[in-house]
């Protein structure tokens, strides 16, 4: 990627970030070499679920 100009860490991060919406974190874990804690904790950061939010505003209101 260095050798036409790409930004490496960008695209890594990217595909992480599309991984753990898509992998199970222990998929995400072996495929990045990152510790299991680590890709779930990523898992829970990315969920497509507003539950908990919606939850948290409506305990604040």
């Amino acid at each position: 990627m260095k050798l036409h100009s790409l930004p490496g860490i960008d695209v890594r991060n990217t595909a992480v970030m599309e991984a753990i919406t898509d992998l199970p974190p222990i998929v995400v874990s072996n495929l990045f070499g990152v510790h299991a804690n680590t890709a779930y904790a990523w898992a829970q950061y990315a969920q497509n679920s507003w539950a908990e939010y919606l939850e948290a505003v409506k305990d604040t209101q």
